[in-house]
């Protein structure tokens, strides 16, 4: 420890590791990729060691960087723990909620609800954090979840709040040009890439229209929905956030999948925290009581009125693993 090892450089080289670049390291650090590039150089001078071998393809620890980053991992976990424990803990209901969603529930369903929520609990702050890809609780990436999955994570706890079913829709010009009433793979289709290969909308694609036919492929579903009511083609997009739009026009029945639908989750540290179990019960029944819309088989109304009874959906609990 007298080499000079300043512990806040051992996040730099853990962000190095998981990402294999300089520029992946600096977007989760939220700073410049020169700033990543000299925290390293100067590390390693003070070290007098490699810590990374430059490859074309990225950055890849050298075996006495895959120890120091071990011992960043472990450290990293610890302050963690801590941290949740504390928060856990916390029985004011004031301060900031970290909350990661989907693109389309984040900008459809989600911001009008959270304002209801404020009107109830003003001390609260929502930072929202909108990715396609399930945030990671344990590194503190977010406190609350809200994610459409049929598989949520063995180490969250919550419920599943709602069903969520998805249409095929098109603009209606597009339909006016095509012709309507016509089989699907006929039709030009928006499409998914591999990020978001694994969804059940995805797979419904790839089951029902050949690939030639997907003109365009996305790994954003916001863009997806903005492309569809611009008319560039067919798109499976979820019932809640296109139903609403006039310019938008169902072209298929209704599809679920099994166990797939809304979840409200959260870390087991963190679940007995004041502000963490208002948010999570006051959303959860929120979304429940519109479950109706969720699953498609009702007009979209506003969000200040519910649509269905919030007791209407058994609440599927699911405890710490």
């Amino acid at each position: 420890m007298s080499s000079g090892i300043d512990w806040d450089d051992l996040r730099y080289i853990l962000a190095i590791a998981r990402a294999g670049s300089l520029g992946g390291a600096a977007k989760v650090l939220c700073v410049n990729q020169s700033s990543v590039y000299r925290r390293l150089e100067q590390f390693e001078k003070t070290l007098d060691v490699r810590l990374f071998e430059r490859q074309r393809n990225g950055y890849r620890l050298t075996p006495q960087g895959e120890v120091l980053a071990d011992t960043a991992k472990r450290i990293e976990a610890e302050t963690l723990a801590v941290e949740r424990q504390l928060l856990g803990s916390d029985l004011k209901l004031s301060g900031h909620i970290r909350v990661s969603t989907g693109e389309l529930l984040g900008l459809f369903l989600l911001p009008k609800l959270f304002g209801e929520f404020s009107k109830l609990f003003p001390d609260i702050y929502i930072d929202l954090s909108l990715d396609n890809q399930m945030a990671d609780l344990s590194r503190r990436d977010a406190d609350v979840v809200v994610r459409a999955t049929s598989n949520p994570p063995d180490n969250l706890v919550g419920r599943r709040v709602a069903d969520l079913a998805f249409c095929a829709y098109a603009h209606r010009d597009y339909l006016d040009r095509a012709g309507r009433q016509r089989p699907l793979d006929q039709y030009e289709w928006l499409g998914f890439d591999e990020r978001l290969a694994r969804t059940p909308q995805a797979r419904w694609l790839n089951d029902e229209i050949p690939m030639q036919r997907c003109r365009y492929s996305f790994d954003s579903s916001a863009a997806m929905h903005e492309s569809a009511r611009c008319g560039l083609g067919a798109a499976i997009l979820p019932c809640f956030a296109a139903d609403p739009l006039p310019e938008l026009e169902r072209i298929s029945e209704i599809r679920r999948s099994g166990s797939f639908g809304i979840w409200v989750l959260t870390h087991p540290d963190l679940r007995r925290s004041a502000r963490v179990r208002a948010f999570t019960r006051d959303i959860g029944d929120r979304l429940t009581a519109h479950s109706a819309q969720l699953a498609g088989l009702s007009a979209a109304l506003p969000l200040g009125q519910a649509s269905t009874p919030a007791n209407s959906l058994p609440k599927t609990v699911k405890p710490a693993a």
